[in-house]
C-alpha cells in the first residue's frame, strides 16, 4: 500500500503539472521561435538527419503535429508529456536507489523536484531537442542501474535503446559513456558488465540504433559531426577566461536551481573526501562529467547554459536521497516550494501572454512576437506576384515564414530557396535547398540585409516591390521584397 500511495502521489503531482502546462500552451499568444519552426520545417520532410542536429526531434514533431495538427501548441506539446515521462522515470531510479519505504519516498520527492526544475518549467513550454535528450537520458541510467543488480537481459536491450534513441536526439547522450566510466573506475563490483555479453548487447544496440544518422552524415560530409567542431568556437582570441567558467557555474544555479545546486555541490566534496554513499557515487558519476567538460568549455571559449542539462537527472535523484535520508522534513518543503510556486507563476504568464506581461519577461518574450503579422503584410505580396520561387538570406526568417505562411510555401506549393553567399553551408537551409537557377528563372527575394546589393549585383533585373516592418516590444523586424530576373551566375 505504501508503494502504491507513493506512486499515486507522484502520478498526481506530474499530471496536474503537465495538464496545466498543455492548457497554457493551447491559450498562450507566444509564437514560434525561429529554431522551434525550424525543427517544424524539418519535420515536414523527415530525414536520418539534419545540419544541425540529429533527426529525433524533427520525428517528435511529427508525431504530436499529425495527431493534433500544426498550431503551435501541437508543435511544443512533446516537451510537457515528455517531462513528466521523465519525471515518472526518476521515480523509479529513485527507488530503486534505496530499499523499502526509503526508496519509494526518495523517488517521489526525484519525481516532484524534477517536475518543478526552473529549467524544466521553461523548457516544457517550448520545442527543443534537450527535452527527448533528458527523457532518454532518464531511462538509459535508470535501466543500466536495474541491468547492474538483476543483470536482466531486458534491461540491456533497455538500456542500449535509451542510448542510441538519446545519441538521435543529441549528440550529448555521449556524456553517458563518459559517467559509466567513471562509475566503474569507483566500482570494482559492477565491472563484470565489460565482460559479459549483457555489455556487448548494450552497444551493439546503441551503435544499430544510430546507424542511420552515421550513414546520412558520410553521405552529407558529417554535416552533424562538424557542426559540433563549430558550436565549440575554439579558434578565438578570447580564450582561457576564468570568468566565463564562474558564470557558466552561476548559469547552472539558475537551471537546478540556487538550493538543490548547493546540495549538488555539498555531496560532491563528500565523494572527494570518501564520504559518499554507493548510490551517490553512481550518480555522481553521471552528472558530473557534463558539467566539468562544458565548464572548460566555458573557460576555453564560450558554452550556453542548456549544454549540461544531461548532469541533472541523475542530480536530481541525488538530492532527493539527501533530503529524505538526512535533512528534515522542512528543508524538503523550502527546496521544492519555491519552485512549484515558480512554475505555477510561469505557466500562468504563459497562458496569459501577452494580456499578462510582466517586464523581466518581456526582452526574452519579444524575441517570440511579431513573424505572425509579418507573415499577414507579406501574404497578399505573394498572392499578387505570381508563383515565382521565393529566394532568402536568414535561416530564422526563412524558419518562421515557412511556419507562419505554410499553407502558401514550402513543400509542394512555392519553393522557398536559401541564398548562400559563401557557398560553404552553415546551416540546414543552405545545405538542403540552396540556390541554383539558370538565368532565365525569375525570383522573390525576401531579406532581412540592410544591404542586399551583394545578391542585387548577381541579376539583369532588379526591382523594389515593398520594404515590411513589424514591431514589437521593443523589437523591429523589417523586410525587403525585390523581384529579380536574369540570374548571371557567380
Amino acid at each position: 500500500m505504501a508503494a502504491l500511495s507513493t506512486f499515486r502521489l507522484t502520478l498526481g503531482l506530474v499530471t496536474a503539472l503537465t495538464v496545466l502546462r498543455l492548457a497554457a500552451l493551447v491559450a498562450t499568444g507566444l509564437e514560434l521561435h525561429g529554431d522551434e519552426a525550424q525543427y517544424w520545417s524539418w519535420a515536414q520532410d523527415l530525414d536520418f538527419g539534419y545540419f544541425t542536429k540529429p533527426p529525433l526531434i524533427a520525428w517528435v514533431i511529427a508525431a504530436t503535429t499529425g495527431v493534433c495538427g500544426d498550431a503551435e501548441a501541437c508543435v511544443r506539446a512533446s516537451s510537457p508529456l515528455l517531462h513528466a515521462g521523465t519525471a515518472l522515470v526518476l521515480y523509479g531510479l529513485g527507488r530503486s536507489m534505496v530499499d523499502g519505504d526509503t526508496g519509494r519516498w526518495v523517488g517521489f520527492w526525484a519525481a516532484a523536484l524534477w517536475i518543478t526544475l526552473p529549467s524544466v518549467a521553461f523548457s516544457s513550454l517550448l520545442v527543443s531537442t534537450d527535452v527527448p535528450l533528458l527523457a532518454c537520458w532518464a531511462v538509459a541510467i535508470a535501466s543500466l542501474r536495474r541491468l547492474l543488480d538483476t543483470r536482466g537481459w531486458g534491461w540491456a536491450v533497455a538500456t542500449g535503446l535509451a542510448v542510441g534513441v538519446g545519441l538521435l536526439a543529441k549528440y550529448a547522450m555521449a556524456y553517458a559513456l563518459i559517467g559509466f566510466a567513471v562509475h566503474l573506475t569507483f566500482t570494482r563490483d559492477d565491472r563484470w558488465i565489460v565482460r559479459d555479453p549483457r555489455g556487448l548487447l548494450v552497444a551493439v544496440l546503441a551503435l544499430a540504433v544510430l546507424s542511420p544518422n552515421l550513414a546520412w552524415n558520410a553521405a552529407h560530409d558529417f554535416a552533424t559531426v562538424g557542426h559540433l567542431g563549430d558550436n565549440a568556437n575554439l579558434n578565438t582570441e578570447k580564450m582561457f577566461r576564468v570568468s566565463k567558467a564562474l558564470e557558466f557555474l552561476g548559469q547552472q544555479a539558475g537551471v537546478f536551481g540556487p538550493v538543490p545546486f548547493l546540495i549538488l555541490a555539498w555531496r560532491l566534496i563528500a565523494w572527494a573526501r570518501g564520504r559518499a554513499s554507493a548510490a551517490e557515487r553512481f550518480l555522481l558519476a553521471f552528472a558530473v562529467p557534463p558539467l566539468i567538460v562544458v565548464m572548460v568549455q566555458a573557460f576555453l571559449s564560450r558554452a550556453n547554459a542548456n549544454w549540461a542539462v544531461t548532469a541533472y537527472p541523475t542530480a536530481t535523484v541525488l538530492v532527493a536521497l539527501w533530503l529524505v535520508s538526512t535533512a528534515p522534513s522542512w528543508v524538503r518543503l523550502w527546496t521544492v516550494g519555491p519552485h512549484l510556486v515558480a512554475s505555477l507563476v510561469f505557466a500562468l504568464v504563459i497562458a496569459l501572454w501577452p494580456g499578462w506581461r510582466i517586464e523581466a519577461t518581456e526582452r526574452g518574450f519579444g524575441r517570440l512576437e511579431g513573424w505572425r503579422s509579418m507573415a499577414e503584410q507579406l501574404r497578399p505580396v505573394l498572392l499578387t506576384h505570381g508563383e515565382v520561387p521565393i529566394l532568402m538570406t536568414d535561416r530564422m526568417t526563412m524558419a518562421a515564414l515557412l511556419y507562419y505562411l505554410r499553407d502558401q510555401i514550402g513543400g509542394d506549393k512555392r519553393p522557398v530557396l536559401m541564398w548562400d553567399w559563401n557557398k560553404t553551408p552553415e546551416h540546414h537551409y543552405e545545405m538542403a535547398v540552396p540556390y541554383h537557377r539558370t538565368p532565365s528563372d525569375p525570383v522573390m527575394l525576401i531579406t532581412d540585409w540592410r544591404d542586399p546589393r551583394r545578391i542585387l549585383v548577381h541579376f539583369e533585373q532588379t526591382e523594389p516591390i515593398t520594404t515590411l516592418s513589424v514591431t514589437r516590444f521593443g523589437r523591429t523586424k523589417r523586410l525587403e521584397v525585390w523581384a529579380l530576373d536574369g540570374y548571371r551566375g557567380e
